[in-house]
């Protein structure tokens, strides 16, 4: 998996993602995957031009699995 650096992250921002973190027993970095990975379905469902249906479906199935899946804290 790739690397990301965030740079000058408005500092309330970060205080949200860190309560959000330490409330879900999440590190930081599940807790930024998780925010990220669900913005971006929120945009594409808003966007629906940027999939093909069939491409839209599977993306929807795929983070549907994953929500079910239960919390696992890091070692």
């Amino acid at each position: 998996m790739a690397d990301l650096t965030l740079r000058d992250v408005d500092p309330v921002l970060l205080e949200r993602i860190l309560r959000l973190a330490v409330a879900r027993g999440w590190t930081r970095e599940q807790t930024c995957l998780v925010l990220l990975e669900q913005g971006l379905f929120a945009i594409e469902g808003e966007a629906r031009g940027g999939f093909a249906t069939s491409e839209e479906d599977a993306l929807r199935e795929a983070i549907s699995a994953l929500r079910d899946l239960p919390d696992v804290a890091s070692p």
